[in-house]
C-alpha cells in the first residue's frame, strides 16, 4: 500500500502539469509492504524515492512509479480530484530490477479525513484554533497532550527540561528510540503524528520562579493551562499565574504507586484554585508518586531515603484520560457541541479515582467494586465539590482573613513568617 496526500499533489501541480513527473520522498515500512509521504507526521524510516506522473508518461529514473490516469469511475481511495476538475485514478508499481510488482494507492485528503472522524461528536473545529499550554511532560503530560492532539486541538505550547531516560519507556508514550531525546520534542513529533496541522512550540526549561516571566507569556496566549508535574512549588506557581492571568488550568496527579489519583479543575474567580486545594486537602495533595531519583531526592528525610516506586501506566491512563476529558469540556465551553450533555456530570472542581485499595491508605477499607453499588469503591471517578477558601493566599483575600481571625485592626499588615499552606513532605513542622 502506497498512501499520499491530495494536499501534496495539489500544491505541485503545476510542476506535474508542465513536467509531467512530480518526485516524491516515501518512507518504506515492513520490508516493503506500506509506502508513507515522508513529509506526513514526524517519525523517519528507510527513504525511497518515487514519482507521481500523468497517464503513461515514460520513466525509468525512480523504483516506485504513481501513475495518475483520467477516470469516470466512481471515487474510491486511490481517485484524485485535480485543481483541473478532471478525476483521476492513481495505480502503483514496485520496480526491483526485473520483477515489476503493482502496488495499491492510497490518495487520502489529510486534513478533511482527521476532521470528519472528529466531527461526529464535536461539531465543530474549534479546537483547531484553541491554545493549550502544557507544563510537564511525563506519562500523565504526555498522555493528555496526545489525547488532545487526537481530538484536534491545535496549539501547544509545551515545557519540561527533561531528557527521556531508558527507565521512562515502560511507562511513557514515547518509546526506546526516543531516549535521550528532549521530552518536548519527543512529544512534539508525536503531537504532529496525530495531528498534522497542529503548531507545536518548544521550551525546554523548569516549569519554575526562574522563568517565571515566560510562563506568564504562554499562559496568557493559551485558553487552557494543564499542569502535570510532580512537585508542590511548580503547581502553585502555575496556579498563581493561571489565577493573574483569568485562565482555566487543569491540575492532575497520581498518588504514591499509582494506586490512585486525583484531577483538580481550576476556573479562576469561580471555583477553588489549587492553593485552596492545598489548604483544604493537605494529606492528598501530599500524597504523590515517586517515579524518578529527582523526585526522591525532593522529598528525602534526613535520616533515610525516599524509594522511588513508579505506578505502572494503565494505572496513571485513567487519571491522564479524565484530565484530558475535563480539558475538551473547557475548550469547548463557547460552542455548541453534543458533548455538552456532560457538563452536569463534570461540573465538580475536583475528581478522585483509587485503582486499588492500597495497605496503609484511608482507601484500604473501601469494598470491592463488585460488592457496592452505593459505596464508594475502587475504579470509579468521584466528583467532589470545593469550596473556595476566602484566606486563600493566592485567589482569596489573605490579609483580611487574617485580621478576622486574630482580630487585627486595619493598618498596615506585615506577611507572614511562616508558610500559608502545609510544609512539603519530609520537613520539620515547624520550620
Amino acid at each position: 500500500m502506497i498512501t499520499l496526500t491530495s494536499e501534496f499533489i495539489d500544491a505541485n501541480w503545476s510542476i506535474l502539469q508542465d513536467g509531467l513527473v512530480l518526485p516524491v520522498a516515501l518512507l518504506e515500512w515492513d520490508d516493503g509492504d506500506a509506502y508513507t509521504q515522508a513529509s506526513l507526521g514526524a517519525l523517519t524510516g528507510r527513504t525511497v524515492f518515487g514519482a507521481v506522473v500523468l497517464n503513461d508518461t515514460p520513466v525509468h529514473d525512480f523504483p516506485i512509479v504513481i501513475r495518475l490516469h483520467e477516470t469516470s469511475e466512481s471515487a474510491d481511495g486511490s481517485h484524485y480530484d485535480a485543481p483541473n476538475r478532471i478525476q483521476y485514478r492513481a495505480t502503483a508499481e514496485r520496480r526491483n530490477g526485473d520483477d515489476t510488482q503493482v502496488r495499491d494507492v492510497r490518495v487520502e485528503r489529510l486534513h478533511s479525513s482527521l476532521a470528519s472522524r472528529r466531527a461526529g461528536l464535536l461539531e465543530t473545529e474549534v479546537l483547531s484554533k484553541r491554545s493549550v499550554s502544557i507544563v510537564g511532560l511525563g506519562t500523565g503530560g504526555m498522555h493528555i497532550a496526545l489525547e488532545l492532539a487526537k481530538s484536534g486541538v491545535g496549539n501547544f505550547f509545551l515545557v519540561d527540561p527533561d531528557r527521556l531516560e531508558i527507565g521512562n519507556v515502560s511507562r511513557h508514550q514515547a518509546g526506546i528510540s526516543f531516549v535521550g531525546r528532549r521530552k518536548v520534542l519527543a512529544a512534539r513529533d508525536l503531537i504532529l503524528e496525530s495531528n498534522p496541522a497542529a503548531r507545536v512550540d518548544t521550551y525546554s526549561i523548569r516549569g519554575d520562579a526562574s522563568h517565571e516571566d515566560l510562563l506568564r507569556r504562554l499562559i496568557k496566549v493559551s485558553d487552557l493551562v494543564i499542569c502535570a508535574t510532580d512537585n508542590r512549588p511548580s503547581k502553585l506557581l502555575v496556579n498563581a499565574l493561571c489565577v493573574e492571568t483569568a485562565r482555566p488550568g487543569i491540575f492532575g496527579g497520581a498518588f504514591r504507586r499509582a494506586y490512585g489519583g486525583q484531577v483538580l479543575r481550576v476556573r479562576p474567580g469561580e471555583s477553588a484554585c489549587y492553593h485552596c486545594f492545598v489548604l483544604a486537602m493537605p494529606d492528598i495533595e501530599a500524597d504523590r508518586e515517586v517515579s524518578s531519583e529527582e523526585d526522591a531526592a525532593a522529598i528525602a528525610y534526613s535520616d533515610r531515603p525516599v524509594v522511588v516506586e513508579p505506578g505502572l501506566a494503565l494505572d496513571v491512563a485513567p487519571i491522564s484520560i479524565m484530565a484530558a476529558k475535563l480539558a475538551v469540556q473547557e475548550l469547548i465551553q463557547s460552542e455548541e457541541s453534543a458533548l455538552h450533555v456532560l457538563d452536569k456530570d463534570l461540573d465538580a472542581g475536583w475528581y478522585l479515582w483509587v485503582n486499588r485499595p492500597e495497605p496503609g491508605t484511608r482507601f484500604a477499607s473501601w469494598p470491592p467494586l463488585s460488592e457496592s453499588s452505593d459505596e464508594m469503591t475502587i475504579l470509579r471517578w468521584y466528583g467532589i465539590y470545593l469550596d473556595k477558601d476566602p484566606g486563600c493566599p493566592t485567589c482569596g483575600d489573605f490579609r483580611h482573613a487574617l485580621r478576622e481571625q486574630y482580630g487585627i485592626e486595619g493598618g498596615p499588615l506585615n506577611a507572614p513568617q511562616s508558610r500559608p499552606f502545609p510544609p512539603p513532605e519530609g520537613t520539620d513542622s515547624q520550620g
